[in-house]
């Protein structure tokens, strides 16, 4: 594994801390990199609010040579990370991920170019449905890096979130008007758009039947449809959920 400039792996609230302190996203993910030993950190956010191809902030410790070569063969439309990730509320393992052929070749050439050869991405949702991925990834084994992210996982979620919280300040974003969806109403909206019913929600997102329908039932008034069908179909159109 990368260990940090002194080779040493940082305590979990000293990484947060360091996030903290960083006077910018850019200075951030270099210092969650060196300071948990991994080999890179990205962190990715949709400024527009439509989709995260259409205008994204992007702070990474990747090398130029690979952020070129991402950009000449449109990498961003094969990545898997990109797709799920800014589609999930909860974090995504790489190894876990579904792919076609192409995509597996990406991946392959990913870690072909160092990349790391596992890695997770943390998505993050605040109230106004603005959305950011954080990635990290790591020379390990499989187990190696399982154990990795069982004991860093949550302090990388509030690094996530600051981060967040940091880009929104940088880009000088204000809130959009309206009421924004809570992230719960959208991952009522995006399971709904995925065919499942209430019950099935429930059990998926271990809720009581009553708390999903009330989810449903604010996140449709919110959006301001009529009947459950026209909310997700407006989701899915202003890209607040991606099925």
């Amino acid at each position: 594994m990368n260990h940090g400039r002194d080779g040493a792996i940082r305590p979990e609230r000293e990484i947060i801390q360091a996030a903290r302190r960083a006077t910018s996203v850019e200075e951030a993910v270099f210092l969650v990199r060196d300071g948990l030993g991994l080999a890179h950190t990205t962190f990715h956010m949709n400024v527009s609010g439509v989709g995260p191809l259409d205008y994204p902030f992007l702070r990474t410790t990747y090398p130029p040579e690979w952020i070129a070569r991402y950009v000449l063969r449109a990498y961003l439309n094969l990545d898997p990370t990109i797709r799920e990730g800014f589609a999930s509320t909860h974090p995504i393992m790489w190894h876990d991920l579904v792919m076609n052929e192409r995509e597996k070749e990406f991946m392959a050439d990913a870690r072909a170019h160092g990349i790391g050869t596992y890695g997770c991405s943390i998505p993050t949702i605040d109230r106004f449905s603005r959305r950011s991925l954080l990635s990290m990834s790591a020379n390990l084994e499989l187990d190696a890096w399982i154990d990795f992210i069982g004991r860093f996982g949550s302090a990388a979620t509030e690094v996530a979130q600051i981060l967040h919280a940091k880009a929104i300040e940088e880009l000088s974003l204000a809130a959009p008007l309206g009421a924004a969806l809570a992230p719960r109403e959208v991952e009522c909206l995006l399971w709904t758009a995925r065919g499942k019913d209430s019950k099935d929600i429930a059990g998926i997102l271990k809720l009581s039947e009553y708390t999903v329908r009330s989810y449903l039932r604010t996140a449709r008034q919110k959006l301001k449809c009529r009947n459950l069908s026209q909310a997700v179909a407006k989701a899915v159109h202003k890209r607040i959920i991606a099925p």
